[in-house]
């Protein structure tokens, strides 16, 4: 099978598995939303944004260096020491900084009753949910060099099953937040097992202690590690920031549209993973124009994508909201609105972002997560203790487009090469457009059924949401076909265009 066939069928796989997914993890969420209620809600988002800060500084960036040094392993040849050292060191970094995590929650909660016994608790309990994550995504890279990612997608997707199965059990036996994260664990650490033993075909990794080499890697990798240090003051800043000023059911509202956010943000990192390796290699071999081919069509696909996401939520965020969680949190509809904005950011600056290290750039771009940091921090303290939730979401959205914006300017200043913005510009205009088709059909439903109210609160739950669900089973493919039939209208993108989006090779 060719290169290009080859990527295209894993690109082809992931997509699929991470739709199903995706699909899997809004159900569980929307699960959880409507039984923990708002406050129960805000005490979940708490222990997952106080671990991940943790979870970020053990990354230490040792998943992008995997993914450049293996990069240039052979495929018969992935059995390397790097490979295993740095799979020894992400452990190590795991066992570290995750062990902090509960201790410093223990700390803070004997100065601040926002961290009650049941966060700390919580922490405690979801600690190995985050140390399996990590290393599943190590895991991941070795399969996206191998090209067989199918077994990504099937242990991701067996974990979000198990995850969904594990919560409606401990729901209906009402066993309380701690079984919640407790089965999130246990999601985890399936998806762990069958990837691990999946890997064993390519690498049967083992602890390895090479300290020349773990200088090497770390003297490589510390920018990166920095950068990662400053990027979870603007990402997980809010939240904490957020729970230190505001009770718990006010924490949920926001919490529930970022768990939707956090859900959504995890394809662009799947296809970078699969678009890094070949941008990696042209750049070393000096072909600047595969280099920008590759790029472009990679920023054109993730365009094409997050823009009617982005269009399409904002239109629809009370119905979401309304079938994830309830009327509860009808508070959290304007917050997923600006959330989703951040999303389309993040869809963008995470392949740029990678981008920049595959040009050796990582300290270059240390500073402008610096910046990133040092500014969103000052806009957290500014604007939650006045806007509460509004605020954190704006300043989120503000932080996600800068680092973009940064990532870009650093990628032009160094490549030389020259972007095309037809398809960005073509396609906000087709989301725009389908936006304005969403909301005249919102309002002719409105007038159509006013008892059901789409955009407030009405008397009957199951009428909300019963309606709510039969709405975007309409709205959703209606306006996909808007979107791509203005898109095409536009010459946005042709039938050669959707042929070659995923291809990777000119």
């Amino acid at each position: 099978m060719s290169l290009t066939n080859n990527i295209a069928k894993n690109t082809a796989i992931q997509v699929a598995g991470k739709i199903a997914g995706t699909v899997l993890a809004l159900i569980t969420a929307g699960v959880i939303f409507r039984y923990l209620g708002d406050t129960g809600v805000g005490q979940y988002t708490k222990v997952l944004a106080f671990l991940q800060l943790f979870a970020i500084m053990m990354d230490f960036g040792f998943y992008i260096i995997l993914i450049k040094k293996l990069a240039h392993l052979d495929l018969d040849k992935l059995d390397d020491p790097i490979v295993h050292n740095i799979f020894t060191l992400r452990i190590v970094s795991g066992v570290i900084f995750l062990s902090l995590a509960p201790l410093s929650a223990w700390i803070i909660s004997l100065y601040n009753n926002a961290y009650d016994l049941t966060i700390v608790a919580g922490i405690a309990i979801a600690t190995l949910f985050y140390f399996c994550i990590s290393l599943n995504q190590l895991l991941s890279a070795i399969f996206q060099r191998a090209m067989k990612t199918s077994w990504i997608a099937l242990g991701e997707f067996i974990g979000k099953i198990a995850l969904l199965v594990f919560v409606i059990l401990f729901v209906y036996f009402d066993f309380g937040l701690w079984w919640v994260l407790f089965a999130h664990v246990i999601s985890s650490v399936t998806n762990f097992l069958i990837q691990f033993l999946a890997t064993r075909s390519y690498v049967k990794l083992k602890l390895v202690f090479n300290w020349p080499l773990w200088k090497q890697i770390l003297k490589e990798a510390w920018p990166i590690a920095v950068s990662i240090g400053f990027a979870l003051i603007y990402f997980k800043g809010d939240t904490i920031i957020l729970s230190f000023y505001e009770p718990n059911n006010v924490v949920g509202w926001y919490g529930a549209p970022y768990k939707i956010l956090e859900v959504l943000v995890t394809f662009p990192a799947m296809f970078v993973g699969l678009v890094l390796p070949l941008l990696n290699a042209a750049w070393q071999k000096k072909d600047l124009e595969k280099f920008k081919n590759v790029l472009q069509k990679a920023l054109d696909a993730l365009t094409v994508v997050a823009m009617p996401l982005v269009g399409g939520t904002l239109a629809l965020a009370p119905m979401i909201i309304r079938i994830l969680a309830g009327s509860e949190f009808q508070n959290s509809n304007n917050v997923l609105r600006i959330l989703i904005i951040a999303v389309g950011a993040i869809y963008l600056g995470t392949l740029l972002s990678y981008v920049v290290v595959s040009l050796n750039k990582q300290k270059s771009m240390m500073w402008g997560y610096a910046f990133v940091a040092i500014s969103s921090l000052l806009g957290y303290f500014i604007f939650i203790p006045s806007y509460s939730i509004f605020g954190a979401a704006w300043v989120t959205v503000y932080s996600e487009i800068a680092v973009a914006i940064i990532a870009l300017v650093i990628i032009l200043r160094t490549t030389k090469i020259h972007l095309s913005g037809k398809v960005f510009i073509k396609s906000i205009t087709a989301s725009a457009v389908m936006f304005f088709f969403l909301m005249i059909g919102v309002a002719l439903l409105q007038d159509i059924y006013p008892a059901t109210h789409l955009l407030e609160q009405v008397d009957t739950a199951s009428t909300r949401l019963d309606f709510s669900l039969l709405s975007l089973v309409v709205f959703v493919p209606f306006g996909a076909v808007v979107y791509f039939f203005i898109l095409w209208i536009l010459q946005g993108i042709n039938q050669e265009d959707l042929r070659q989006m995923f291809k990777l090779k000119k």
